[in-house]
């Protein structure tokens, strides 16, 4: 029976790995000095040799002749039956089949057995992240304290799926891709070794495509062995990988500048070959980049690149006609599109894309900068808006929009002109809101605030200087520092007089209304502008569900309780400055309930 490459060229020693000296060199030195753990967990991308390594360590652990190298000898009975999948003490276990609980409590269960014809018994479960969180659970005890002479070998591509709790119990080895160099120096190996008849090219260009994958790079030639009849030649490279070879683009670049009417005529034919427009782009952005590398640092920019001799003389000889500004154009026009091609973009509307973009950017139309760069000179040209009107401190009506509050000077700023300097109280407002009703005083600006950042102590007179000459400053003025919450609530409403009285009036109801409909409050407020203008007593608007009509009986005498809360009404009043206002839209909510102050009252019987 046939045995393809790469599972006759699996690597059967530590040395016979490549591209991964790091790795084995922790396995190796660990096996050196009997120090290896009981649970390793190897990551990397697919075909760089996690199994093979872990194969190697259980026939490194089994073997019976291994040498003074900790090598396996790979002839006796055991190493000769790992390598052919056959040990009945190693146990490979494909996770992405046997994901389940159930396969996993089978392991528990024979975990614990004695080995039958070896020293360990070593399971190798691939594909780890496939098995599922119950499975994962299950495996968390006995993958933390196994048997003695146990070892569990995970292997993984995924492995941020593993859980952290899988992962901190295991030594995590990372595997990384295979180089280029590597991958075309094991390719002339196998060649060698199977009498194959092979064009340096053509390694090239299968290392290139193969991505990093050893395994895939044997598979592609295998596949083009065939396809050439047992030679393997860069014309079977390029018609496996259906026209998206490095020689036929670097071709197709030079007739670009050359000959773009046979340029897009090429471009056709490489598209109807079948590749896809995502490989296309990607193997065009790397040759753009090379070469833009080249432009800049010339022969040292080579020895950061992977390239053969062939490919080294066409970046000298084409990057004199390309100019580096152009050329990172032509780089970031492939990085555009890119993503695009992700989604399943038709080869017709790439080829025609990429085809114009670059002739615009061989004529010079196409600035090297990304468009969204390009476009910030524009809107720094812009005009930019006239500056705003300074803000008037208040205005007769309240404002309509919601703005934030500008914040309060320090304490120690404020100053209050003295009283003779201020303005005459003006009676009636020039233009009335509303019609057959009186005209307020003046309105009470929603912009005032008093936060939780307000100290304890507040400066009436410095609030007053901060609100201006007009009637609301006076009037809090007239109300004490332990009033505050009074003048809060004066916020959302408009003050008028009529026949003597003070009348409070509000649009609708709010937590501001049931505040002052409080006798006591009430009876503070009218206090505060009877020293105003002089009012011998006034009501607040009737309030039929709180406040009495001014007409209604008297209400009865007060109860000694009653009478010892009145006079514990300075405490009272005290304590509502200690409550926070905060502003929602335009509207003032208070902490306080309604009947805070008959509370706070009952509180100091």
């Amino acid at each position: 029976m046939y045995i393809s490459l790469y599972r006759r060229y699996r690597p059967q020693t530590f040395s016979d790995m490549v591209g991964q000296s790091a790795a084995v060199g922790v396995l190796l030195e660990s096996l050196r000095e009997g120090s290896l753990g009981h649970a390793y967990l190897f990551s990397g991308p697919r075909g760089c040799g996690k199994t093979s390594a872990a194969r190697l360590v259980a026939k490194s652990l089994d073997c019976l002749n291994r040498g003074e190298d900790c090598e396996p000898c790979g002839v006796c009975e055991n190493c000769r039956a790992i390598a052919a999948g056959e040990h009945l003490d190693v146990i490979e276990i494909d996770g992405a089949s046997n994901r389940g609980i159930g396969e996993i409590r089978d392991l528990k269960s024979h975990v614990s057995l004695k080995a039958l014809s070896a020293s360990y018994k070593v399971y190798i479960i691939d594909e780890v992240h496939m098995l599922t969180d119950a499975a994962f659970n299950a495996l968390l005890k006995t993958l933390e304290e196994p048997p003695a002479n146990v070892v569990f070998l995970l292997a993984t591509t995924e492995p941020h799926k593993v859980p952290v709790t899988i992962r901190s119990r295991c030594q995590h080895i990372p595997f990384h891709r295979i180089t280029i160099a590597d991958t075309v120096s094991r390719l002339k190996h196998v060649c060698s070794q199977e009498n194959i008849e092979a064009d340096e090219e053509g390694i090239w260009e299968i290392a290139r495509q193969a991505d990093g994958a050893l395994r895939d790079a044997l598979s592609l030639t295998e596949q083009a062995v065939a396809l050439g009849r047992g030679k393997l030649s860069l014309e079977s490279v390029r018609e496996l990988t259906s026209g998206s070879s490095r020689a036929e683009l670097e071709k197709w670049v030079t007739m670009l500048r050359t000959d773009p009417q046979g340029a897009a005529a090429a471009l056709h034919s490489i598209m109807a070959r079948g590749i896809s427009s995502e490989r296309l782009c990607e193997a065009l952005f790397v040759l753009f980049r090379d070469l833009w590398l080249f432009c800049l640092w010339k022969d040292k920019a080579l020895e950061a690149l992977e390239t053969s001799s062939a490919e080294r003389d066409y970046l000298a000889a084409e990057a004199q006609h390309w100019d580096k500004d152009k050329l990172q154009a032509a780089c970031m026009l492939c990085s555009r599109l890119l993503p695009r091609t992700h989604y399943g973009m038709k080869g017709d509307i790439f080829s025609g894309l990429i085809f114009m973009e670059l002739q615009n950017i061989l004529a010079g139309n196409v600035q090297p900068a990304p468009p969204s760069r390009a476009r910030e000179p524009e809107r720094a040209a812009a005009p930019q808006p006239a500056a705003r009107p300074p803000r008037e401190e208040f205005s007769p009506a309240p404002p309509r929009e919601k703005r934030m509050p500008e914040p309060l000077p320090p304490v120690d700023d404020f100053w209050m002109p003295p009283e003779e300097e201020l303005p005459p109280v003006r009676q009636e407002r020039s233009a009335p809101r509303r019609v057959q009703e009186p005209a307020p005083l003046f309105a009470a600006q929603p912009d005032m605030i008093f936060g939780n950042d307000a100290p304890a102590a507040f400066d009436v007179a410095g609030l007053c200087a901060r609100l201006g000459d007009n009637e609301f400053s006076r009037l809090v003025g007239n109300l004490s520092s332990d009033w505050l919450p009074i003048a809060a609530a004066l916020l959302n409403a408009e003050l008028s007089r009529r026949d003597g009285t003070l009348e409070v009036a509000f649009e609708r109801q709010m937590p501001a209304k049931n505040f002052l409909s409080i006798p006591h409050n009430r009876k503070t407020l009218t206090c505060a502008a009877a020293k105003l203008w002089g009012i011998e007593s006034g009501e607040a608007q009737p309030q039929p569900q709180h406040v009495s009509e001014p007409d209604e009986p008297a209400p009865e005498k007060p109860s000694a309780a009653a009478g010892e809360a009145e006079e514990n009404e300075p405490t009272a009043a005290q304590s509502l400055t200690s409550h926070v206002l905060r502003l929602a839209g335009a509207e003032v909510l208070y902490v306080k309930s309604v009947h805070a102050n008959e509370d706070e009252s009952e509180g100091n019987e």
